[in-house]
């Protein structure tokens, strides 16, 4: 496993700093190490206290990690004074690995993180040893002297900044467009410029650590081995996915949310492990074949928060019915039913941690037995509104919403059909599992 290093401050409300850091490189599969430069005493809403640590100690923990541990990459993030940037820079002057420098001047809740006395000497000595330089608008404005108010402007400063001795510079989180935000990076001896651009998350005006996360993500990737130019794309889109998952955690800013990719990752491999399973286990439920309708069965399961059809997984194909035996058509996977994952979805927007729907046939005797063990409900399709009938795909969520408004205790939903629509009864359950389980108690009835 290859090894990063974070130099940088502690932050108590763990949204940046060192805390940030190690999250981002867990995430990122390489093994984090640091050297902690200020305590600080923060939370979402400000900085109360900064408390420096001695630039000897500094020296010592860089040092530690440099002769054992050799890092692939290293970041410097908050450095705070001229004695810690010092420290850094005869730590770091022999460093082969690349260095990414995060010019961490401010908090995004206003307070200084470098002293005033200590900007010059950023500039002279840290700079020159960076291999990419990661400013912000305002902190590009700052270091470089330009006003940035367009795209030409972030060219200008980027161009200002390498003129100082950085080899590579990216400045981030220009508003040159209405709804989209673009980085500009500017490579090594270059007059290429690269425009990174993303949709603005329009919900979060700002929030607390995407800088950190940015410059610890391209650090990451600069460790695995990734060219200049990838290790920013990649980490662009990052942090793109951790702003857009971030979490409001305390009263003030929300907080960027560095491991909301390896958990929605983790989160899609366990729903389709979960359906699979139970759908491996619905077929082999002994007279279950009787429950297949014409139009055949579905089984689908939703990410938690789930929000789309293709958040939703289902049976490619449906369950079909083969003689006197079910039978699975091909895999299960994102977005493979749209009736399906309609119906889970309105269910949970009023009952969330309701997360899995399976369709039966629609039968007296079925339905009976539903009733006797399980709340039930229904829809009339019929008195569906006009402009609902119109949009298509709609009939469904209407018909689910009807149901709860009725009983928001119902496990089970059905309704007689409609002009070429079959009549169908919907088993709900918080996971594929206990959706298997209610049909099994039903067929050991009927």
């Amino acid at each position: 496993m290859k090894v990063a290093l974070s130099i940088a401050g502690s932050d108590s409300g763990a949204g940046a700093g060192i805390q940030a850091d190690l999250k981002t490189f867990s995430a990122l599969g390489v093994y984090g190490c640091t050297a902690i430069t200020a305590l600080t005493a923060q939370n979402t809403k400000k900085v109360a206290e900064i408390h420096e640590v001695p630039a000897g100690i500094v020296e010592a923990q860089v040092t530690s990690i440099m002769t054992d541990l050799p890092p692939a990459a290293i970041k410097v993030g908050m450095v705070y004074s001229r004695e810690i940037i010092g420290a850094i820079t005869k730590s770091l002057k022999h460093a082969r690995a690349p260095i990414v420098l995060d010019p961490i001047l401010a908090a995004g809740t206003g307070a200084k993180l470098l002293r005033d006395d200590a900007l010059d000497l950023f500039v002279s000595r840290l700079i020159p040893l960076a291999t990419l330089v990661t400013p912000n608008r305002m902190e590009a404005e700052k270091l470089s002297g330009v006003r940035i108010r367009s795209e030409g402007d972030g060219v200008e400063a980027a161009k200002k900044l390498r003129a100082l001795g950085a080899k590579n510079v990216i400045v981030k989180g220009g508003h040159f467009g209405k709804k989209t935000v673009t980085d500009i990076l500017l490579l090594d001896n270059s007059s290429k410029v690269t425009e990174i651009t993303n949709p603005r998350v329009v919900d979060i005006k700002e929030s607390h650590g995407s800088g950190c996360n940015f410059s610890a993500a391209a650090t990451a990737y600069l460790a695995r081995g990734l060219a200049l130019e990838e290790a920013c794309r990649l980490a662009n889109e990052y942090v793109h996915d951790a702003i857009k998952n971030a979490v409001t955690v305390g009263k003030g800013l929300p907080v960027t949310n560095p491991l909301s990719a390896i958990y929605k990752d983790a989160m899609r491999h366990r729903v389709l492990a979960e359906l699979q399973a139970a759908v491996d286990r619905l077929v082999s439920l002994e007279g279950f074949y009787r429950l297949v309708p014409e139009t055949q069965t579905n089984f689908a399961y939703a990410l938690p928060d789930a929000s789309s059809h293709s958040e939703v997984a289902a049976v490619r194909g449906r369950i079909a019915r083969a003689g006197n035996a079910a039978v699975q058509v091909s895999r299960v996977e994102f977005g493979a039913s749209r009736h399906m994952a309609s119906a889970v979805l309105a269910y949970m927007s009023i009952r969330p941690s309701t997360r899995a729907v399976a369709n039966i046939r629609l039968d007296p005797a079925i339905l009976a037995a539903f009733r006797s063990l399980f709340e039930v409900s229904s829809y009339d399709r019929s008195k569906e509104p006009q402009d609902v009938k119109r949009k298509e795909g709609s009939t469904i969520s209407w018909g689910t919403k009807a149901a709860l408004s009725k009983n928001p205790e119902a496990e089970v939903i059905y309704h007689e059909g409609d002009v070429g629509k079959e009549p169908m009864i919907t088993v709900f359950g918080r996971n594929p599992a206990e959706v298997v389980y209610k049909i099994e108690q039903v067929l050991k009835i009927c």
